[in-house]
């Protein structure tokens, strides 16, 4: 079993802690959770081959409050990705090349988009040259590693295939930046953007349903499991890709507005549910008063 200590901003009550350690005790792979309002952190026993600290933030923002990561854990889901292995598998420096990217969450710009930044990573991968794609938590970096015998014709034909608005770093900054992939923390590798995908829906589940609590109060347990339903629901569908129509002229097989109607309406009344239209109406971005 590992254990981590995760920060929790919003808790207040005893009561605050029941809905975030049922939250964590539902993730597969949980041992305990003790949860303390006093001191806002949650300790978490896990089994490592079946969840990581990225999957109980989300279980935890699900909720409604606000879980971060400790600086110390690990962002990736398995130490044989890790970037901070390179020294293992002989990579050097100089077969890395990092790049400035605006691939943040346009609902959570805080964190990077796994919509935006999959296909992207994936593509990469694809390429002959390139051996590994990454993108750092908040979306402003993409690191590539190169295979050994990439050329610098083949490094500057993929560069050229990356977002518009990509910028290779150079000097100082790009030996910060490289020293913070070489640790291994807070990078994320292929389909591994999905965990910041779930983490978002999350944030959206929370944030509308702060909007109906404004307006209606809700009775804690179902505005929790409101929350945990639709944050799990939308995060299926952005992972697996049916938010997205396959062809041009096509409508997505899943669209979020279909889905929280439907969720909504298991949870909420007549009245309620007009409040949540509302909320939906105004979009899924913060607010000016909205964090």
């Amino acid at each position: 079993m590992n254990r981590v200590v995760i920060p929790v901003e919003g808790m207040t009550c005893a009561t605050c802690e029941v809905g975030v350690r049922y939250a964590l005790k539902s993730v597969n792979g949980v041992e305990s959770a003790r949860v303390n309002a006093a001191t806002k952190t949650a300790t978490v026993d896990y089994d490592p081959t079946k969840t990581n600290p990225e999957k109980l933030v989300t279980a935890i923002n699900s909720t409604g409050y606000r879980a971060t990561l400790p600086h110390e854990a690990s962002l990736t889901t398995s130490k044989t990705v890790q970037p901070g292995s390179n020294e293992e598998r002989n990579i050097g420096p100089e077969r890395i090349s990092l790049f400035k990217v605006s691939l943040q969450c346009p609902a959570a710009p805080h964190i990077g988009c796994g919509t935006a930044s999959k296909p992207i990573l994936l593509q990469l991968e694809q390429e002959p040259s390139v051996a590994e794609a990454w993108l750092n938590r908040p979306g402003t970096q993409i690191a590539i590693v190169w295979k050994p015998e990439a050329d610098a014709a083949a490094r500057r034909n993929v560069a050229a295939k990356l977002t518009d608005d990509a910028k290779e770093m150079d000097g100082e900054q790009r030996n910060e930046s490289l020293q913070g992939f070489l640790s291994g923390k807070g990078w994320y590798r292929g389909t591994d953007v999905d965990r910041l995908s779930e983490e978002e829906a999350g944030i959206i589940a929370a944030r509308l349903i702060r909007r109906v609590e404004t307006k209606t109060p809700l009775p804690k347990g179902k505005a929790q499991e409101f929350q945990h339903d639709l944050a799990e629901s939308w995060s299926k569908c952005v992972t697996s890709g049916k938010h997205v129509a396959s062809n041009a002229g096509e409508q997505p097989t899943c669209r979020f507005e279909d889905i929280a109607e439907d969720i909504a309406e298991k949870y909420l009344n007549q009245e309620q549910l007009k409040f949540w239209k509302e909320a939906v109406e105004r979009g899924v971005r913060p607010l000016p008063n909205e964090s």
